[in-house]
C-alpha cells in the first residue's frame, strides 16, 4: 500500500496553490473513478431485471420506473445539499468511505425486498449513500489540479459513468441468466431468494472492501487541511452567490440535466427495448449495450476532456459550448432514430453510437462548474448543482419514458417510440440552452481567469 501514502506537495509552496505530486493526484482520480464505477453498477443493475421484478411484484412500467428514478433521486438530491455543506467543513475522506459502505449495504438489502415498498426504501438508501461521492470528489480533484488542466481529470473521473453502466449491463446480464437457470437459492441467514434478489446481494456486498480502501488511499489536500469551519460560507451565502450568477449556474445545471434525462432514461429502458423489440435475452442485451457503452463511452469522455483542455490552454473561454453542442446534436440524431428505424442493423448501430455522446460530456460541464466557483464553496455549490441535474435527469427520464409507453402508446413493445420521443425533446432543449448561454459563460470564465469571483 505504499502508493497510498501521502506524497510531498510539488510546485508553488504557497498554501493556496500547494498540491500533491502529479502521480499521486492521478492515482486518486483513478481510485475515485473506481468508486463512481461501483456506484453506477449498483445504480444500473436494476435496468436488466425489469421483467422478473415486474412479474414478482406485479408492477406496471410506470411503477417500475419509480424504482429506477424517483426512489433513488428523492433523498439522493435532498441529502446531497447537507452533505455538500459537510464536504466544505468535514473530512471528505470519511464522508466518501461512509457513503460507499452505505450504498453497498443498501444495494444488498434490495435482495431482501419482497414488496414494492421495501424495494423502494432500499433504493432510497442507495441514493443517500451515493450522494456523498460526487460533491466530495469534485472539490477534491479541483484542488489537486490547476484550472487549465481540470477537464481531463474530471472527465476521467466521470468515466465511472460509462464504465459502471457498461459493466453492470455486461456482467449483470450474464449473472442474471446464469442465476435464473438455477432458480431460487437458499442464502444463509436470509432464506430462499429469487434470482433477481440474489443478484443484488452479489453486486452490493463487495463495495464494503472499497469503503475500507478509501480510508487507506484518499487523503485531504493541503488546501483543505488549512481551512477551518469558521472560514466556510453559510449555505445562505452560497445561494446568494449562485443567485448573482444565476444565468451561468442555470446553464450548467439545465444543460447537463437534459443530457441526464436521456442518459438515465435510456439506461433504464434500452435493455427492455432490445428484449421486447429485437428479441434479445437479458445477457445479450447487457453484452451489446455494455460493450458499446464501455468502448464508445470511454472514448467519448476522454476525447471530450482532452479537446476541452486544449481549448482552454489556447485561451478559448467557450470550451463548454464548443464541446457540448456537437455532443448534444449527436444525441439528437442517435436518440431520435435509433429505436424507431425499421432496419435492424441500422437501429442497433445508432443505439450503440449513443454510448459516445450520452453523459460523456459531463466531465467538461463539471470542470466548468468548479472553475467558476470559489474553492470554499465548491462542496455546497456542487451539491446544489447535483440536486437540480439529478432531479431533472433521474426524476424525469425513466418515468417519462415509462409513462409514454403506458399512457401514450399503450403497449409494451412501443417502448422504442417512447425512448425516441423523450430523447429528441430533451436533447433539442440542451442544444438551445447551450446556445443561449454561450456568450455569458465565456464572459464569466474570462472574469474568473482575471481573479474576479
Amino acid at each position: 500500500m505504499t502508493v497510498a501514502t501521502e506524497l510531498p506537495p510539488v510546485g508553488d509552496t504557497d498554501a493556496s496553490t500547494r498540491r500533491y505530486s502529479t502521480a499521486y493526484s492521478w492515482f486518486v482520480v483513478l481510485f475515485l473513478m473506481v468508486l463512481l464505477t461501483s456506484s453506477f453498477i449498483d445504480r444500473t443493475i436494476l435496468s436488466l431485471m425489469v421483467k422478473p421484478i415486474r412479474h414478482d411484484l406485479n408492477l406496471t412500467d410506470t411503477e417500475y420506473s419509480y424504482l429506477a428514478g424517483l426512489a433513488f433521486v428523492v433523498l439522493y438530491t435532498i441529502t446531497g445539499i447537507p452533505l455538500g455543506w459537510l464536504a466544505d467543513r468535514w473530512s471528505r475522506r470519511l464522508l466518501i468511505a461512509g457513503g460507499v459502505a452505505l450504498w453497498s449495504v443498501m444495494t444488498a438489502s434490495c435482495g431482501l425486498a419482497g414488496s414494492f415498498w421495501r424495494l423502494f426504501a432500499s433504493r432510497i438508501g442507495v441514493g443517500v449513500g451515493e450522494a456523498t461521492l460526487s460533491p466530495c470528489s469534485y472539490a477534491l480533484i479541483s484542488e489537486l489540479f490547476p484550472p487549465e488542466r481540470r477537464a481531463r481529470p474530471l472527465s476521467v473521473f466521470t468515466l465511472g459513468i460509462p464504465i459502471g453502466s457498461g459493466l453492470a449491463l455486461m456482467i449483470g446480464g450474464t449473472v442474471i441468466d446464469a442465476i435464473t437457470r438455477f432458480g431460487p437459492v437458499d442464502v444463509p441467514f436470509v432464506g430462499e431468494a429469487r434470482p433477481w434478489q440474489t443478484v443484488f446481494m452479489i453486486v452490493g456486498l463487495p463495495g464494503l472492501i472499497l469503503a475500507l480502501a478509501t480510508l487507506l488511499i484518499v487523503r485531504e489536500t493541503p488546501q483543505r487541511l488549512l481551512k477551518t469551519a469558521e472560514e466556510q460560507p453559510s449555505f445562505g451565502a452560497v445561494l446568494t452567490y449562485m443567485g448573482r450568477h444565476l444565468g451561468v449556474y442555470a446553464n450548467l445545471a439545465l444543460s447537463l440535466g437534459c443530457f441526464a434525462i436521456y442518459g438515465y432514461g435510456g439506461t433504464a429502458w434500452l435493455p427492455s427495448y432490445l428484449q421486447r423489440v429485437h428479441g434479445f435475452t437479458a445477457s445479450e442485451a447487457g453484452l451489446f449495450l455494455g460493450g458499446s457503452v464501455l468502448v464508445l463511452g470511454v472514448s467519448g469522455s476522454v476525447a471530450c476532456g482532452w479537446f476541452a483542455d486544449r481549448l482552454v490552454q489556447r485561451g478559448r473561454r467557450d470550451a463548454l459550448s464548443v464541446t457540448g453542442i456537437p455532443y448534444a446534436i449527436g444525441m439528437v440524431v442517435t436518440a431520435s432514430l435509433g429505436t424507431v428505424v425499421s432496419v435492424p442493423w441500422l437501429s442497433l448501430t445508432l443505439v450503440a453510437l449513443q454510448g459516445f455522446f450520452s453523459l460523456t460530456w459531463a466531465g467538461v460541464n463539471i470542470a466548468t462548474l468548479q472553475t467558476v466557483t470559489p474553492p470554499r464553496m465548491r462542496g455546497q455549490v456542487s451539491s446544489t448543482y447535483l440536486f437540480f441535474t439529478n432531479m431533472i435527469g433521474l426524476g424525469i427520464g425513466p418515468t417519462a419514458i415509462a409513462a409514454s409507453t403506458d399512457h401514450i402508446f399503450h403497449r409494451d413493445n412501443a417502448v422504442g417510440w417512447s425512448i425516441a420521443l423523450v430523447g429528441t425533446i430533451s436533447m433539442v432543449v440542451a442544444v438551445v440552452i447551450l446556445l443561449i448561454g454561450k456568450n455569458a459563460m465565456a464572459r464569466r470564465l474570462a472574469a474568473v481567469a482575471q481573479g474576479s469571483y
